[in-house]
């Protein structure tokens, strides 16, 4: 029943037993639904980091760990929001400029590296002109650029937390598009899933609480009666939707999204534990 959270970050738990593939069918079952969602396919999503239409756009997406790696390597706030802005300056104008190859990840790193000695670069000239005293009066930092490594625990530990909190935003929005009858077409043997993002973060949140305080806490939330089945039910459902999403994510941020590749980024990143217990297929 436990499912990694983004708060754990620190995680290294990448046994071969916590992710399986299977080129099985999924078992028989009475519902479409059972069949088509009680499964994780680590390369259902096709679309590729590589294919992005703009550069800028796609890359802006993972801006928050890219911002915690840049604050490392400049040493502020501010300097790593100009360092930044000088980066997707650049995408926006030249965009992966034929540098689209691997993982975005280690893409992110060496931008972030440029854009930090460019953001230096351009400290120093500006402090040399003199127009403004109390700037010049500022000797630019060079940048620490070894903090920038493509294989860093903190980079790494920043990624991870990124892919969560997207998996996180992605069950909430489909939450709410099925408490508010936005998903069509579905099924009459389908579960709703009004409340599949608010039992999980309860779950998640308090552990050690029985099914019944779960219902209470996701009842206060969803505005209706609630009852422990059906929180248990929606946490299932919840964790397969979660896992799908995480495997989308991290098949985004390849070059090449083969089932093998996505399970070894998985696995390199830590978030193995989150596919535990949930049948994924390539």
């Amino acid at each position: 029943m436990r499912l990694m959270s983004e708060t754990t970050a620190n995680s290294t738990d990448t046994s071969d037993t916590d992710v399986k593939t299977s080129s099985g069918d999924v078992m028989g079952s009475a519902s479409r639904w059972q069949a088509t969602s009680s499964s994780v396919y680590l390369a259902r999503s096709k679309q590729t980091w590589t294919g992005a239409g703009s550069a800028a756009g796609y890359v802006l997406r993972y801006l928050a760990p890219m911002r915690r790696l840049m604050v490392d390597v400049v040493g502020g706030e501010q300097e790593a929001d100009r360092a930044l802005a000088i980066l997707v300056a650049h995408l926006v104008k030249a965009g992966f400029s034929g540098h689209d190859k691997g993982r975005l990840r280690d893409f992110l790193v060496r931008g972030i590296r440029s854009a930090a000695k460019a953001r230096f670069d351009e400290a120093k000239a500006d402090s040399g002109k003199g127009a403004d005293k109390k700037q010049a009066a500022k000797t630019p930092v060079p940048p620490r650029i070894e903090a920038a490594q493509l294989e860093s625990a903190d980079w790494i530990g920043y990624w991870r937390e990124g892919i969560l909190q997207r998996a996180w935003r992605s069950l909430e929005r489909y939450q709410h598009a099925c408490r508010y009858g936005r998903i069509v077409n579905r099924s009459p043997d389908e579960p709703d899933e009004d409340i599949v993002y608010d039992s999980l973060r309860v779950m998640m949140s308090h552990p050690n609480e029985t099914g019944e305080l779960w219902a209470g806490r996701v009842a206060a939330m969803a505005g209706r009666s609630v009852t422990p089945e059906e929180v248990r039910s929606q946490i299932e459902l919840a964790r397969v939707r979660f896992a799908q999403q995480i495997a989308d994510e991290v098949a985004q941020t390849l070059e090449q999204p083969e089932p093998k590749a996505v399970h070894a980024e998985i696995k390199s990143l830590g978030l193995a534990k989150a596919f535990a217990g949930v049948k994924v297929l390539a």
